[in-house]
């Protein structure tokens, strides 16, 4: 599985644990759910939202790559590791 897809299962997985817990993205906050039905439906989103969670999967990304305490997270989250 790449990387960026075992991020969005994560972050699906969270919207379904947390489904009302709020996820800040730029400087707009959404839900879990929201943002997981935006992560769903990316292509049909405004240009500006689009880049939003484009910015924000680069952004996991990078972490995911540097970090290993976030890899181990993520990884768990999306019951991989």
């Amino acid at each position: 599985m790449r990387e960026t897809e075992i991020i969005v299962k994560a972050l699906k997985l969270e919207a379904r644990q947390k489904p009302n817990g709020r996820i800040y993205v730029g400087l707009k906050s959404y839900t879990y759910s929201e943002f997981a039905e935006m992560l769903d439906n990316h292509k049909k989103l405004s240009k500006t939202e689009r880049q939003l969670v484009e910015n924000f999967l680069n952004a996991s990304l990078k972490l995911f790559r540097e970090n290993q305490a976030y890899r181990e997270k993520i990884l768990k989250l999306a019951g991989e590791g």
